[in-house]
């Protein structure tokens, strides 16, 4: 009961604050002192009254005087509760939680026997891996997809947030795993397209691995990079190898007018340090984006006042049920 008691009493000294349901019940909040008049006038008038004479006058007790109205007080207090109880108050709580939405990502990485050249050390290939996971491993909000590509295109990983799949996946890349050889740069991003073209993240970007020119696949580059902006998609292509002469020279061309017609961005990647750098500018230009969400709740305090009616209630039967009541009334 004390507990009780306590929480009506930290309601109640936060009244100013509550909003109401039922706001028409507040009205009846005079009904307990109109009540407390009524009992007062018909009390004084029913009680015999009789007539002593003292030598000198008979001083009152202020104590048991004023005690004599608790009867009274928490019978009004438990009408009180009871009317703000049926009035339904209640609190405005706020809460605020940040949403990280991330973007939707597709990794494509050239396979083909040209990545295989040593001009950037160890290989192409082992650089484009090495950034790759890195990359991924800063993405942690993101749906990520990794394609492999050479003559044709291989799906190592659909949409997906698990770091360590993806990461594995990358592991497992190597250049014997497709057979069919060439560089089919078209078919590649037309199945990254597809990754994502149906996701509804507005924020969704290819980034294709290569060193070279569309030299195998049905589809023609252009047509995909076409595609890829239809659905949103911008390409972010970047070209592998140093800028020295070699036996399988880097071809931008055909990169670049990808980039280009998908409103992405064309790289040149000469050295690792050079591929972390465009992961890096990558990685600022697509940020995820935060979102603050608030939400507010409606927390009720009537069952609070109830209980507290309640108590009261059960206060006043005690009083009356013994000699506590007879005493102050005396």
């Amino acid at each position: 009961m004390i507990q009780t008691l306590n929480s009506f009493w930290n309601q109640l000294e936060s009244i100013f604050n509550f909003r109401w349901e039922n706001e028409l019940f507040l009205y009846l909040l005079p009904l307990p002192l109109l009540l407390l008049l009524v009992r007062y006038l018909l009390r004084r008038k029913s009680k015999s009254k009789l007539a002593l004479s003292f030598a000198k006058p008979l001083k009152q007790n202020k104590l048991i005087r004023l005690l004599s109205f608790i009867p009274d007080t928490i019978l009004s207090l438990c009408l009180v509760c009871l009317i703000l109880s049926a009035a339904d108050p209640y609190q405005i709580v706020y809460h605020q939680r940040i949403q990280q939405e991330g973007v939707e990502i597709v990794l494509a990485i050239d396979l083909s026997s040209s990545m295989l050249n040593k001009d950037v050390r160890p290989s192409r290939i082992e650089v484009a891996k090495k950034t790759a996971k890195n990359f991924i491993k800063a993405r942690k909000y993101d749906n990520i997809a990794l394609i492999a590509f050479a003559g044709a295109p291989y799906l190592a990983s659909p949409l997906t947030q698990d770091t360590t799949f993806l990461l594995q996946s990358i592991d497992r890349l190597q250049s014997d795993l497709i057979p069919e050889e060439g560089t089919a740069l078209g078919d590649a991003l037309g199945m990254s397209i597809n990754q994502v073209r149906d996701e509804p993240n507005p924020k969704k970007i290819n980034i294709l691995i290569s060193d070279g020119n569309n030299t195998a696949g049905n589809l023609d580059p252009l047509t995909s990079a076409a595609l890829a902006k239809t659905f949103g998609i911008k390409v972010y292509t970047i070209a592998v190898g140093s800028l020295m002469p070699s036996l399988d020279p880097v071809d931008e061309t055909t990169l670049r007018q990808i980039a280009a017609k998908s409103n992405g961005r064309f790289y040149r990647a000469t050295d690792q340090t050079t591929l972390q750098a465009i992961f890096k500018e990558i990685d600022t230009l697509e940020k995820s984006r935060k979102l603050i969400i608030r939400e507010e709740e409606h927390v009720s305090s009537a069952f609070a006042f109830l209980m507290g009616a309640c108590a009261l209630f059960f206060m006043n039967l005690v009083l009356k049920l013994t000699w506590i009541e007879n005493m102050l009334e005396d």
